[in-house]
């Protein structure tokens, strides 16, 4: 696991090595184990190392026999052994035993198409010095990250935004676009990023730069392809098979390596194949909550798993949460470099500053929502659709104003807040239904709680409609499907890779994902969505597979993951700090809000009138983001 910067020119001699080298600097979280660089006329490559595999002698950049192509990467290729053997079967000497070595000769034999032939996470830029061309390569779902800039003459890249904010020259102009969709999403949807000028390669694409210009193109395309005349039996015995070889080929490492445990259904099938893979003891990671916390404490569940395969199993505890958050907020918005309001960032976050504490390598469940129909809105989306059919006096008459009225509670708010929230949306055709879901904010709250000003600018770059999510996606008649492909395009490498990514590299932690091996998810999608979401049970398919590996009671348990309560921590341990970033004068300055609105919101929280959690931690994140990189420009 390491990560990479470069700078390519069409120039002769008009790199900057130092400016390299300080991109590199910048990332020395993500390898603080070594660093390497290679300087041509045109090129100049850096990266900084992680050392999992092949740990004495890995050294990167790395190059062919004549030292006509060089590569610096990012990530895991689990099949490289399988590659090298026949690598060397077709004549190539390979001086390591490496993974990243595998990645110049694979190049020479099929050019372009070697991504073809990787099974992994990865994010490379390789130099072919004899054409003067720059190969970009990002894995197929969006595992590990790439970002890249023009400016003048120059294609500059790395694994981080930080890498390109620091080139001399470059202005931090916001994106208004994406600054709104932010407020939409909770994230800034790729390939947009928050800076005019910095831009993301897409998941599956390879971007190729020769002669001055730069372009990219798909290599990889993930479209349901149910078999319907399969049973079900059929489903489980092929699904077990991939998953089981998905997690023995994410067991590959020269370092210790362990597991986050949530007691969940997917961590805990990642944890039980983990621990029938291994010989030792596997090393497990949960967070919780001194008191217990009814609702959202995981604790009792992940000592389940563990206990049932005897893992030596770690508790992250929230301790002081004032104390805890506000110490680490902005170390968490500095590993995004742009607004983040994801709020399971946290525990996320603690567990990873946890883990590394003893393992190099920790494998995670993300992926097994997306894949099998994990989340409450897929089920919500759908009944919304025979809650329609309902008079429409019943449903509009009376339903939703007994729901609407209902005050939130201590004990029923999540409920009511879940009704209230399927209600607003359930008479709407279903993208827009979905969307409705989705979003912090939707159009109509950003024309409440946007200014003026930023409206119009909004308006006159025709930003001021925000794209439904299901329309970046080809359609589907079944509607599960359609949903699904949304989110394995969307929110998966947008919100829980993007995440993972960076909380876990901020701490030089590597986290793999057996659950996106892609010959799994390419298998996944044969399954028919019926199989998935079966009688409104979500992830059927999933938990009939696994079922008598993983405990009955965790299999029946209603999901929770890595929480935190976090309306209730806004108008309590982190109330003043909420104020203080969204007070009256914090908001005027800025000038991008409507300040009786937010104070409306405030007001209405605190009181419990209405949650409105999601909004006003959007609001906050947006504004210590703002605080770090805008005004202070810390980094």
């Amino acid at each position: 696991m390491c990560g990479i910067v470069g700078i390519v020119s069409q120039d002769v001699g008009n790199i900057d090595a130092e400016s390299v080298r300080k991109m590199c600097r910048l990332i020395t979280r993500r390898g603080p184990d070594d660093e390497g660089y290679y300087f041509g006329d045109h090129v100049a490559l850096g990266m900084r190392r992680l050392a999992i595999i092949d740990v004495q002698t890995g050294h990167q950049p790395v190059h062919n026999e004549d030292k006509s192509v060089w590569v610096v990467f990012n990530g895991e290729i689990y099949n490289y052994r399988e590659l090298r053997q026949e690598l060397e079967t077709r004549g190539h000497t390979l001086a390591s035993w490496s993974d990243t070595e595998c990645l110049v000769h694979l190049y020479e034999d099929f050019g372009d198409e070697c991504v073809s032939h990787l099974r992994g996470m990865f994010a490379f830029a390789l130099w072919d010095d004899r054409r003067k061309r720059l190969l970009l390569a990002r894995d197929r779902l969006g595992i590990k990250p790439l970002y890249y800039s023009r400016h003048h003459s120059n294609l500059n890249f790395g694994s981080e935004m930080k890498c390109l904010l620091a080139v001399d020259g470059f202005e931090r102009e916001t994106n208004l676009e994406a600054l709104s969709e932010f407020f939409t999403y909770k994230y800034v949807p790729g390939p947009a990023t928050i800076y005019d000028g910095i831009y993301e390669v897409p998941p599956a694409h390879l971007g190729v730069w020769s002669n001055g210009n730069f372009h990219l193109r798909r290599y990889w395309d993930l479209k349901p392809s149910p078999d319907v005349n399969k049973s079900i039996e059929y489903f489980r015995e092929g699904l077990l098979h991939h998953l089981k070889e998905a997690v023995d080929l994410h067991l590959v490492s020269d370092v210790p390596l362990g597991a986050f445990l949530s007691g969940g259904i997917d961590s805990s099938a990642i944890v039980a194949l983990m621990a029938q893979a291994c010989t030792g003891k596997v090393k497990t990671f949960t967070v919780g909550f001194p008191a217990g916390q009814l609702g959202v404490d995981e604790r009792p569940f992940a000592r389940m798993i563990a206990e049932a395969y005897g893992t030596n199993h770690s508790e992250c505890l929230y301790e002081n949460p004032q104390a805890q958050i506000e110490g680490i907020l902005p170390a968490i918005i500095r590993s995004f470099d742009e607004p983040f309001a994801d709020s399971s960032m946290i525990p996320n976050y603690l567990v990873c500053e946890a883990a590394r504490n003893w393992v190099t390598v920790a494998l995670s469940g993300i992926g097994g929502d997306e894949l099998f129909a994990g989340y409450e809105r897929y089920r919500g989306a759908l009944l919304a659709g025979y809650y329609q059919r309902l008079p429409r006096w019943l449903h509009r008459g009376v339903i939703k104003r007994c729901v609407d009225a209902a005050p939130e509670s201590r004990k029923s708010g999540l409920w009511v807040d879940r009704l209230k929230r399927f209600l607003d949306g359930a008479d709407l055709p279903l993208a827009d239904r979905y969307q409705r879901y989705l979003a912090a904010y939707n159009d109509e709250d950003k024309t409440q709680v946007f200014s003026r000003d930023l409206l119009l600018e909004l308006e006159k770059c025709g930003a001021n409609v925000t794209q439904l999510a299901m329309h970046k996606v080809k359609a589907n008649s079944d509607e599960l499907d359609w949903i699904l492909a949304t989110d394995m395009a969307t929110y998966l490498p947008d919100d829980e890779l993007r995440k993972a990514d960076r909380l876990s590299m901020w701490h030089s932690l590597e986290v793999r994902v057996p659950f996106l091996d892609h010959k799994l998810v390419e298998f996944v999608a044969t399954i028919p969505s019926w199989y998935k979401l079966r009688w409104w049970k979500k992830k059927h398919i999933l938990i009939e597979t696994i079922r008598g590996i993983v405990p009955n009671a965790v299999l029946t348990r209603r999901k929770q993951g890595f929480s935190i309560p976090l309306a209730n921590w806004l108008r309590g341990p982190l109330q003043n700090l909420v104020h203080s970033y969204l007070s009256r004068s914090a908001l005027r300055d800025v000038g991008l809000f409507n300040v009786q609105t937010v104070e409306r919101m405030l007001n209405e929280h605190d009181r419990r009138i209405r949650n409105h959690e999601t909004k006003i931690w959007v609001l906050l994140t947006f504004m210590l983001w703002r605080e770090l990189y805008i005004r202070n420009r810390t980094l």
